[in-house]
Formats: C-alpha cells, structure tokens, sequence
C-alpha cells in the first residue's frame, strides 16, 4: 500500500533551508520569523525592579513578574515589542508565571548565576505522586506546570475549567468534509468549516489514526486499543491559512500536506481542523534558571554523578526522585514565532525545555545541565513534541534524559550542538528533520532505569522509535529523518572510554531514516522483520543491512552540497607576536591547525560572548592542552579538559599556545 510517497529532493547543508519531499515548501527556513535573526530592539522596555521585582531579597517575586505581564494589552500586536528587564541577582518564583500575550520578552542582565541574573524555582509542589513514581495531575494541563509557561490563558466557551482550553481541538470539532492526501494543499471541510477562518490564521490539522497507517506504522494489532491509538492524533501540523472559499467550504494552506487525512478512524474518532490561538514573538533571553532543592524529596541529593563514593548523586540516575517538584523550565503550548536565547538551566524539577503546538521557534546558545527528575512519566528532557519547522542551534545540553524529536515534530533542524545525551527520535510519527554537525559524545551510564536500578544495555547516540516499543507511548517514528556529519561517541561497556560510535556519521553522507530507495515509508528492519526496539545489537543490524533495513545512505537524489565553514589563509599577524593568524567566522565550530605562535580572529568583539574550545575532532593524534591568551584585548584561559568554554575575554585576536606540543584545537566563539 504505498500511501506515504516521497519524491527526494536536494538538501541545502550550511544553510537554513530545508527542502526533503514532495509534501515541503522548500521556501521556507526553519527557526524564528523563517530564520530571521532574533530582535535586538524594543519598542518599550519596563524595568522590572521599579514594579517590585526586588533581587537578594528571598521574597517570591512571581506575582510581581506576573503583574507586569498583565498590564500590558492583552491584544498587544506581535511586533510591538516589550522587553521586562530583570535585576541582576538572585529572583525568586514560587508559582508558574503565564506569559499569554504577544509580543513580550523576558531578559535578565546575564547567565552566570554569580554575575547576572538568577531565578530560583522555590517549589509549590504542584503534583502528586502516582503509583510509579511519575508526577501526577490533569492531563488537560499537559505537560504539566512551568516556571514560565508562554501559552494563551483563553478559554473555550464550553470548557471554562481550564485555561488555554480555546485550544482544544475537540471542542471546536470543525470536521472534513472529505478526505484529504498527502501532497493536497486545500482542505475541503464539512458545511460551514470554512467560514470560521480567515486568510492568515494558524489552522491545526490533526488526522485520525485509520488502519491504513496503523498497518504502514507496524503498530501491533494488542497496542491498538490503547487510547491515544484509537481517539487520539498522531498526525499534526500547524499551517498558514492562504485563501478561504466558503461556498465550497476549502481552505488553502501554505504547503502540502504530509501525511493523509481520512474522515475518521474505525473507532468513530474524527480528522479536525481548528484556528489556533498562538501567543507570538515571546522570548525569553540572558538568566540562569535553576529550581531550589530546599524542603522537597530532592533535598539529600547532590547533582554530581552516581557512583560508589556518591550514592546520592543524580547524575547518571534516570529515575524520579522528587516527583512531586516535577516543575518545568520554559513551556511553549500553541507558540509561534519565540526564541530562548543564552539561558542557563540548570538542575529543573523536569523538562529544562518542552513545546506542545509550537512553530517557527529558535533555541539558540543556550546551556543546559541536569534535571531532579528523570524517570517514569518522561520527564527530564529537553522536549520538542509536535514542535515544527524550528531551528534548535549551538546549545551544549548535559545530563538530561535525552533530546528528543516526538509527537509528529517536523521540519526542524537539530544542528551545531554539544551533547553527552541521545539525539532521540521518540515516536509519534516525527519525521521530516535533519540533524546535523552536533557533537553526541555519551557515557555507558546513560541508560535506562526500572525498580531503582539501571536496567541492561545503555542507550545509543541516536535512539529510534519502532512500532512495537514506542506505540506504549505515542508511536513509530515517521519517514525521512535525516542525520549528517555528526560526530557520534559511545562508551559501549561499564569502565571504557568515549570513543567513535562508527555507526551513522560516515562524513557528508546523509543517511535518511525510514525510507526506502524509491521514497516510500519503511519501517527500521533486519532481515525483513520490523525492528522492536532500539539496542546496539540492533543499531549495528540495521547500519550494515542498508538500504533494505530503512536507512538510507546517500539517500538524496543530488548529493547535498557541503558548505564548509569559510577558513581564510595566514595572513599577516595584525599585531606582534603573532606569526599567523586564521580568520574564524562568527559562531562556527573551526578547526585549527597552530604553526609556531598561531593567532585567531574573530570578526566581531568577544566581549561579554562566549568561547568554547575541544580537543580537535579531524585531528585525534593529541588532545590540546595550553593556554588561550587575548592579543588585542584582556583575558586569559588554561585549557586543561577536552572542553573548555570562557566569557572573560575582550579583544578580537586570541593567542594560542600550547604546553603539551599539540597542534590542534577546535574553537567558536558567539
């Protein structure tokens, strides 16, 4: 039955285009605005502490943050920008903070704890504890709650118990009116649908789980009765409205479908439209967000690594240990158009990030490390579910869960990152994305838990989502995930090294997953057999049995055209003492090769950004280990770690010299 047909198209790698199948506008850039650069200009600024938000002071500050947010228009137009300037010091929230208009950016004085701004979660223990040990509350308040939670507090006329329920998609029930194809871009819609839109509207459209795609997917016959199989949407995606037709009652949307959309499934459970209520251009920009462990079930715990000497360590325990504080960073639910932009989140009660229904969202330069909770109940991740066309860009993200792509996420690109967790394809028919450049280097610890110890075997570099095992929760991962130059580390056994997965990251070579060599959907397999789950064993299956087993390698009808970050020749020293210097472009990971006293440049001021530096990847001969010293500037940094990152620079030229006689080193600073 051949009812996910792709037609390969060419990649663009370098760029922010993304252009994969017949079903995608190749048009269009993933990220903020369609790639746009974050705003740096306000049409206002409120400074929060002349509205009480009062630093160092131990006192709950959210009602006061909450009081400014309500004072502006609740029509704010989107481009009327607000920026609510936060002290530097330490803030306190103690309730979940609702940031439901338009247009409003939340931005402290800096990510370091010590020297800009930081907000403390002090827990109001919002959940209860279910019988597994996951956090327990309503689900029609999913993901659960937030610091700060960027979503409409509007509510349905038939669902006044909940806020943001003007967003459930069940209680608007605009139907089909018939059934719609992959590739379609006009809907045609039940008597009357269409005139409850208007050109410019953000439309949901969510498809029934039909048979035909239960069969596609492998979903085993015993998982089907489950309920978010039977009355649920695996197939989402938010769309432009471009033209509406009332007599015929269609709508046109922006790009093609990608997926099928029949009336209904054989429970009697209807495909939907609906208009989206979005809050838009919310950002949140420069603080160091943490939650406090004081009076919760966390409080004995450290968050360095389990070990035998540190038998309350976090580090390395996937399970929940303070369920009841399972308090989220930043939420965005029917988002579009934000940004997170140099935050620091570290050691959250849950999820650092999570997007339910979030578009166009740019998550850049951000540092994230640790959560309290990371077991039952999928917690302690940084989430993008049902999250589209989003750029997730040069952010270092340590010892979460996992990175995770799920719940029919599409049209992002995962690139630029530094991770000692999987890149994980979590299931519910994700699809669409490319994942690339992102350094994965992960310990044999990072591996799952159950009964309040590690289960066998450890979790992969890249995790993929079968029918068998991902349908407990959601579903099989979609078609055309695409992983490119990335550079893949696993520890495989207790006590070894972090050394080459081997698996997947043969250079310039996309390898697309789910797909077959004429476009079509194919479920990951081994001799024919779908997968059931996700192991080394079977990674390893899967990676030699290519193309038959689903992945395919150079799968690209024109080979994507690598674009390798410019590196301009020696030139001149621009000051002395420097012998050579190499032109370094603006936050992009270079490699370096030092000839005598090697300088490198940047093309703007390095003051108050930051430099990260590795042992180099193209060059395993050595691990660099010296000194980088501003030339034109102040500031000095030891590099004595295989990564190192340092804000205490200004200047453009940094010095490099090594003690160890290394000659190599990767460098980017932003």
């Amino acid at each position: 039955m051949d009812i996910f047909k792709f037609k390969p198209l060419s990649l663009a790698v370098g760029t922010a285009i993304i252009g994969l199948t017949s079903a995608m506008i190749v048009n269009a850039a993933p990220g903020y605005k369609e790639g746009a650069s974050l705003p740096t200009s306000y049409s206002q600024t409120i400074w929060a502490h002349n509205r009480g938000v009062i630093a160092d002071d131990g006192v709950d500050d959210s009602s006061q943050i909450q009081a400014i947010i309500d004072s502006i228009d609740i029509n704010n137009d989107p481009n009327n920008l607000i920026r609510i300037l936060l002290p530097a010091g330490e803030i306190n929230i103690g309730q979940e903070v609702h940031v439901d208009r338009s247009g409003i950016v939340i931005e402290g004085r800096g990510s370091d704890p010590v020297t800009g701004t930081k907000i403390t979660v002090n827990s109001w223990q919002p959940y209860t504890v279910a019988s597994d040990g996951a956090p327990e509350f309503d689900k029609k308040y999913w993901p659960g709650f937030g610091a700060f939670r960027a979503e409409t507090r509007i509510m349905h006329p038939k669902e006044l118990n909940y806020e943001g329920s003007i967003n459930f998609h069940w209680k608007h029930a605009i139907e089909f009116g018939s059934p719609a194809k992959l590739g379609d871009s006009t809907l045609t819609l039940e008597s009357g649908g269409a005139a409850k839109f208007v050109v410019g509207d953000l439309i949901y459209v969510g498809a029934a789980n039909d048979d035909a795609f239960l069969d596609e997917g492998d979903i085993p016959a015993d998982m089907r009765s489950k309920s978010h199989i039977k009355t649920g949407h695996m197939r989402t995606q938010i769309f432009t409205v471009t033209a509406v037709n009332t007599s015929s009652n269609q709508v046109s949307i922006d790009r093609p479908l990608e997926y099928n959309v029949e009336l209904q499934n054989s429970n009697g459970y209807n495909s939907r439209v609906m208009p989206v209520t979005a809050v838009e251009n919310v950002g949140f920009r420069k603080f160091y967000l943490t939650m406090d462990k004081t009076g919760t079930d966390c409080e004995s715990y450290n968050p360095s690594n389990l070990s035998e000497s540190n038998s309350m360590g976090v580090g390395h325990r996937y399970e929940n240990i303070c369920a009841a504080d399972a308090i989220h960073g930043l939420i965005f639910k029917n988002a579009y158009n934000g940004f997170v932009d140099d935050v620091s989140l570290e050691m959250l009660g849950s999820h650092p990030i999570v997007t339910e229904f979030a578009k166009n969202m740019t998550f850049v330069n951000n540092h994230i490390n640790g959560s309290w909770n990371k077991g039952a109940g999928g917690n302690g991740y940084f989430r993008g579910s049902k999250l589209y066309d989003s750029l997730i860009q040069g952010n270092t993200i340590e010892n979460v869960r996992h990175l995770t792509l799920q719940w029919s996420a599409t049209g992002n690109i995962v690139e630029n990152n530094t991770l000692n967790v999987d890149m994980n394809l979590h299931g519910g028919w994700e699809r669409n994305n490319i994942i690339r450049n992102n350094t994965i280097a992960i310990p044999f610890e990072h591996r799952s838990w159950s009964n309040g110890e590690p289960s066998e075997g450890t979790w992969q570099p890249i995790w993929y989502a079968s029918g068998d095992h991902a349908t407990k929760w959601s579903g099989p991962t979609g078609p055309n995930n695409i992983f490119i130059n990335n550079t893949l580390k696993k520890a495989k056994t207790a006590g070894a090294t972090i050394s080459r997965w081997g698996l997947f990251d043969t250079p310039d070579v996309p390898f697309s997953f789910a797909v077959d060599a004429a476009g079509n959907f194919k479920h990951l397999n081994i001799d024919g057999q779908p997968v059931a789950t996700w192991t080394q064993e079977i990674a390893e299956a899967v990676y030699a049995q290519m193309p038959d087993s689903g992945v395919l390698p150079d799968g690209i009808t024109e080979q994507p055209p690598v674009v390798e970050p410019p590196v301009e020749p020696p030139v001149e020293p621009p000051v002395e003492g420097c012998s050579s210097t190499v032109n370094i472009p603006w936050n992009t990971k270079t490699e370096v090769t030092l000839i005598g006293s090697t300088c490198v440049e940047f093309p703007q001021s390095l003051d108050g950004e930051t430099v990260s530096m590795w042992d180099s990847d193209a060059n395993s001969s050595c691990d660099f280990r010296g000194t980088i010293t501003s030339v034109d500037g102040s500031g000095s940094y030891t590099m004595d770690g295989n990564y190192e990152s340092a804000k205490s620079f200004t200047g453009k030229v940094l010095k490099i010299a090594a003690t160890n006689s290394c000659a190599f080193i990767k460098l980017r600073a932003y």
